[in-house]
């Protein structure tokens, strides 16, 4: 209720563009969501380095959230841990 689908309406070119657009946001997803899934399915290497690095910069350990389909925000939690822990990530990533 309230929302409307403006796709429909857009030209060609106008969905060109959002497309060009979106792309850097769907890219840094892909790689959260992609680097979440193997820090916690390597319960040997990645994880524990993850906790490491945590505990190095005296943060509280946690996990990556998980992006789940059914879950409505799933993705928004996933955005958000990203951008605050982003200067971490990079650390663990480099």
């Amino acid at each position: 209720e309230g929302f409307i689908d403006v796709l429909p309406e857009l030209t060609d070119e106008e969905r060109e563009q959002l497309a060009k657009d979106v792309k850097p946001i769907r890219l840094a997803l892909v790689k959260l969501r992609a680097l979440a899934f193997k820090i916690i399915n390597s319960s040997t290497i990645l994880l524990p380095a993850w906790k490491r690095l945590l505990r190095e910069h005296k943060l509280v350990e946690r996990l990556i959230p998980r992006d789940v389909k059914t879950r409505w925000n799933s993705t928004f939690d996933l955005i958000v841990f990203g951008l605050k822990y982003r200067p971490y990530i990079d650390e663990f990533t480099a």
